[in-house]
């Protein structure tokens, strides 16, 4: 298990903003998970629309970001 954290440490410190933008992504995830399973009635289809265009915008931006960092660190090694 300490391997893994301190590959995950390393890796944030080289693509940080990257980093936030994957966990930023996983925690959106679960939060729309949650609200399709348990608020169905309760939330307005617009407002679940909006919920799922910005869990896509934050996937593109993790994907974008993630890419830019693999390119940026394989010119320097």
């Amino acid at each position: 298990m300490s391997v893994m954290i301190s590959k995950l440490l390393h890796r944030a410190g080289k693509c940080p903003f990257a980093c936030f933008m994957k966990f930023l992504l996983s925690v959106t995830f679960i939060y729309a998970l949650h609200v399709a399973a348990y608020h169905q009635a309760d939330m307005p289809m617009y407002s679940y629309v909006w919920l799922l265009n910005i869990f896509a915008v934050i996937a593109v931006l993790a994907v974008a970001f993630h890419s830019s960092c693999r390119i940026r660190n394989a010119d320097k090694g």
